[in-house]
């Protein structure tokens, strides 16, 4: 590490008062094929007009989506960003703000984050919202860490069809604690609930996802009660969109609902920005990572925003901390505010309205191609898993040929699925862009065979 500015002697010292005999030891979590054996080669130093051209010529390697019709999701999707969201999230007093430590200084960054936990709570039911995450997955890791600390229990449920990115973030937040990860096996792509029966005892919370990572939807309401007879916590990671026509978290029961809210008007740019949203119910208040803003009336009437509640290590004592989460995706937070008061209730339920009828449409389109079946039979959102009579794979290289990135496929997170694909809808999507792909997929499948 060359240019870190530490001596040897510093290093010595820092090893030493951590417990580790080297550098080595300090990563050997990291696998030894990842880790590199001698100094990387690096080309020395180039004129500016030289390093350009080089970047440029490394960005022409990347192939994007113009020109393309995407069916991926699976989590990220490419969705339609109103212009008033990046004029907006341009403006200086917000594009260069940093964390508004001064609540006089910053009273519009202060009201855009208390304005965002407004959403989220009316979003999902609940009354509490902190002020955004990471991402969906480290908001679902940091709700079950929020989940243990509550009911002092070292068991989690979470189900197998829940993200799997969501699932990988989880186990590495929760590897170095205590905590067991229980993972609830899938009956007709949703959550089994006979192993949830089973599982309940001794747990702290059951994770579940609605609608699921294959689009179906869960049965929240059977769900609910199981979790509600027990003395676990639920939290549900729910698609935001979707809210605007399912039932609400707060409506089946769930004391704590996360999301991911990239599809809340954020570009696809190489898998995001992503945005973590958090919400509770009130007796967990103070249990809820990052910070809330609160809003209140001085004697004046005039309207005020400070941070409320700070559970962050660097605000209190480091052992009260229930979080060392450190920041806020404040930017992204507030082109979703932006996006949310733009479209409104009866624009968001138009636009999921809008969602689950073209899935169906793309559904039964698909379905209708010789040898091509749903892959299960639940109501889906927004998405849905295919079922080909061939190897996915080689669906996805014939169609990328003709321009149709067709779907996610399922064997890269499940086994026995190397036939299947996660095929997603989008407000982008035409009927004609549809239909495209059934007939594109219909006239591969009829060259009989693999190439």
């Amino acid at each position: 590490m060359p240019y870190v500015p530490n001596t040897e002697r510093d290093r010595e010292e820092m090893l030493a008062a951590i417990g580790a005999s080297s550098i080595d030891e300090l990563f050997a979590d990291v696998p030894a094929d990842l880790r590199a054996d001698e100094r990387i080669d690096i080309p020395g130093p180039l004129a500016e007009l030289e390093l350009v051209r080089h970047m440029r010529k490394l960005a022409a390697m990347n192939r994007t989506g113009e020109g393309v019709v995407s069916f991926l999701g699976g989590g990220v999707y490419d969705c339609v960003t109103p212009a008033a969201v990046g004029h907006v999230t341009g403006m200086p007093q917000f594009f260069t703000a940093y964390t508004p430590y001064q609540a006089e200084a910053s009273q519009g960054t202060l009201q855009s984050i208390y304005e965002f936990q407004s959403l989220v709570a009316r979003l999902t039911g609940l009354p509490a919202a902190n002020a955004s995450m990471y991402d969906g997955a480290s908001a679902a890791a940091e709700a079950c860490l929020m989940a243990a600390g509550i009911k002092r229990k070292k068991k989690i449920l979470v189900s197998a069809t829940t993200n799997p990115a969501l699932r990988a973030v989880t186990k590495t937040y929760l590897g170095s604690s205590e905590i067991e990860i229980v993972e609830l096996p899938t009956d007709g792509g949703a959550t089994d609930l006979e192993a949830l029966r089973e599982g309940l005892p001794g747990a702290a919370a059951v994770v579940v996802q609605h609608p699921n990572f294959f689009g179906l939807l869960e049965p929240v309401d059977e769900i609910g009660r199981l979790v509600g007879e027990s003395e676990a916590l639920l939290i549900a990671s729910v698609d935001p969109v979707s809210l605007a026509v399912l039932k609400s978290p707060a409506e089946y029961g769930a004391e704590i609902a996360v999301g991911e809210g990239q599809c809340l008007g954020s570009p696809v740019a190489f898998g995001g920005p992503l945005l973590g949203f958090m919400a509770t119910t009130e007796r967990h208040l103070r249990r809820l990572p990052g910070r809330i803003i609160g809003g209140a009336d001085d004697c004046d009437g005039r309207r005020g925003y400070v941070m409320t509640l700070q559970t962050r290590e660097q605000h209190i004592r480091r052992e009260k901390a229930t979080s060392n989460i450190c920041t806020n995706e404040g930017l992204v937070a507030l082109g979703a505010t932006v996006y949310l008061s733009l479209l409104g209730k009866d624009g968001l339920r138009e636009l999921a309205m809008q969602l689950g009828s073209k899935a169906r449409y793309a559904a039964d389109a698909l379905a209708g191609v010789p040898g091509v079946s749903l892959r299960f039979a639940r109501p889906f959102f927004r998405e849905f898993v295919v079922e080909l009579p061939a190897d996915a794979s080689w669906v996805k290289c014939e169609l990328s040929k003709i321009g149709i990135w067709p779907g996610l496929k399922c064997s890269c997170y499940y086994d026995g699925m190397d036939n299947c694909l996660l095929v997603t809808v989008s407000e982008r999507h035409t009927r004609d862009d549809i239909d495209s792909l059934a007939s594109g997929l219909e006239a591969i499948l009829s060259t009989g065979g693999q190439s």
